[in-house]
């Protein structure tokens, strides 16, 4: 029991780290969505601008003068009644209701309720109200009459929400109908979250960025907490599911899909709960774009993932394994997919938060000419990691010698290959210049030679013929010799020495067991010269002295 819930602590533990990663990924993109553009060099890339609710004419342009709106038109009216609500001054409010059927001081109270009505179900543009004094005479209703909407009543029957224009002692204007009016207490009657519009402290019933009040930003965050709790054991049964009807491989496959599938799970049971927070239309279309872009993130993220499983599982066949070729281009094919995956990844998320499509494509194009033009080392050594693809001099994890730098090759990148020495430094060679080097791979040997040069003193010379046949004995002897490879001779007679030249095969790949066999060699052949009265010779020099030269000096000495 205690096995199984250490496994499941760092089941969590591992998918902590996602699910902070989606979490801070939605959050960003709320807060870049929010009121303002994106500064500095991404401000091309403007969000589209929002319809404004509650401003009472259209944003002037250079392009036509604005727009004249008559301070009785019923966009006026609805234009400052949203403005009264929005800032809790329900008392001047209630003078946009035709209070004659009720009685006259429940109007706050029923202001204060129309306000969340209309936010539940009927949000209104205001801009498309009209803008005269009598309203739109051309929509087929009835002079001074407007009809915003309908709102579902008790009785499950849409109910028509109208303006009238009314003529009073105070002036023309417009207000909500009587019959409109009759429907309010009905209509916030049935409201999901009346009871927490009722209760909840003022503050938190203010409106932040984006239209959602202050209470349900700070329910998202237990929302999503939430659904990916709820994610995160939907992944885990289906991870036992697919483990008990599938082979190791794909349990293997549901294990490293699970990160992103805790991440969609989790925005699906977010979309499932979003009811309960009562967002208005606009939050709404806010919030579910964001749970969108974050789903978005889960696919692309399961892409990613699809790209290193099928590298590994092209890599493990046996034709594969046996092609060194098949190796090196399944690697970089595997790091241009991931690269595609993210370019895709980053154009469909910035597209689903709202931004321009063709203004993305086009920063892309412009991308690529300034890749033409200032990037061209970047575009050579691409084409050098390609080049290295298919010659295949070596692969990752070689041995190899180029430009006096001897080292294992780590990473074999898009741009560089970089090399760790055997001094453990790591050398970076942009693969451009290393299509064009002169390359030895060391760990490709299929077989390593020994070689030695070795001085004899000349006094052995009678007996150097002894000595060669004892060497060649000593190499015909070891087992991982190539008989037919052996060449013992003497190559030159020096002033101090005379020089014989060893050459063998080692039926050997492996460098450390070459090092022991060649120093057993090494000590052998010094007991042959040895064993024939002979011995190793080293550089002399003999001097000598004029007898009256040296008699001159010691006698001044003296």
């Amino acid at each position: 029991m205690l096995s199984r819930v250490r496994r499941a602590y760092a089941a969590i533990r591992r998918t902590v780290p996602f699910f902070i990663l989606g979490f801070a990924l939605l959050v960003a993109a709320l807060i870049a969505n929010g009121e303002s553009a994106f500064a500095g060099p991404l401000s091309a890339l403007t969000p589209r601008a929002a319809t404004p609710l509650t401003s009472a004419a259209p944003a002037a342009s250079s392009a036509a003068p604005p727009e004249k709106i008559a301070p009785d038109s019923p966009r006026a009216a609805m234009s400052d009644f949203t403005k009264l609500t929005r800032a809790g001054d329900y008392g001047k409010a209630a003078r946009y209701l035709d209070l004659t059927a009720v009685d006259q001081s429940d109007g706050p109270v029923l202001a204060k309720h129309l306000r969340e009505v209309l936010d539940r179900h009927l949000w209104i543009d205001v801009d498309k109200l009209s803008p005269e004094s009598h309203g739109d005479t051309e929509d087929g209703q009835a002079p001074d009459r407007e009809e915003l909407g309908n709102v579902t009543g008790a009785a499950g029957k849409p109910v028509p929400v109208l303006l009238v224009r009314k003529v009073d002692a105070r002036g023309a204007r417009w207000v909500f109908s009587a019959a409109t009016v009759g429907h309010i207490d009905e209509w916030y009657e049935h409201l999901e979250n009346r009871w927490l519009l009722d209760h909840l402290p003022k503050m938190l019933l203010g409106f932040g960025p984006r239209e959602l009040r202050w209470w349900q930003w700070l329910a998202l965050a237990p929302l999503l907490i939430l659904g990916w709790l709820l994610g995160f054991a939907i992944t885990r049964l289906s991870g036992v599911v697919i483990h008990r009807v599938m082979s190791a491989h794909g349990a293997e496959t549901m294990r490293r899909m699970r990160g992103p599938a805790t991440l969609a799970w989790m925005i699906v049971a977010c979309y499932a709960l979003l009811p309960w927070l009562g967002l208005y239309e606009p939050a709404d279309a806010f919030v579910r774009r964001g749970f969108s872009a974050a789903l978005l993130i889960a696919f692309f993220w399961a892409l990613w993932r699809a790209v290193e499983l099928s590298q590994h599982a092209v890599s493990s066949a046996q034709w594969a394994k046996n092609s060194l070729t098949a190796h090196s281009l399944l690697l970089l094919a595997a790091r241009l997919g991931k690269f595609a995956v993210a370019a895709f990844a980053s154009v469909a998320v910035l597209a689903e938060l709202g931004y321009s499509v063709t203004s993305i494509i086009t920063g892309l194009g412009i991308g690529g000419i300034a890749l033409a033009l200032a990037a061209q080392k970047t575009v050579e050594n691409l084409f050098g990691a390609f080049s290295l693809a298919v010659d295949r001099p070596f692969r990752e994890g070689d041995f190899i010698q180029v430009d006096n730098v001897s080292g294992t090759v780590e990473v074999i990148g898009l741009r560089s290959t970089r090399i760790r020495t055997v001094d453990r430094t790591l050398i970076t060679i942009p693969n451009g210049k290393l299509a064009d080097m002169r390359i030895e791979t060391v760990s490709a040997r299929d077989r390593i030679r020994f070689y030695a040069l070795i001085g004899v003193v000349h006094s052995a010379s009678a007996r150097v013929g002894e000595i060669i046949s004892g060497i060649e004995a000593l190499l015909r002897d070891n087992e991982v010799i190539t008989k037919s490879s052996i060449s013992v001779r003497l190559i030159a007679i020096t002033d101090s020495a005379l020089n014989l030249e060893l050459s063998a095969i080692c039926e050997l790949t492996d460098y450390d067991r070459f090092m022991s066999v060649r120093q057993a060699l090494l000590l052998g052949v010094i007991e042959v010269v040895e064993q024939f009265g002979a011995a190793l010779a080293h550089p002399t020099r003999n001097i000598e002295l004029d007898p009256d030269f040296t008699r001159q000096i010691l006698e001044k000495r003296g």
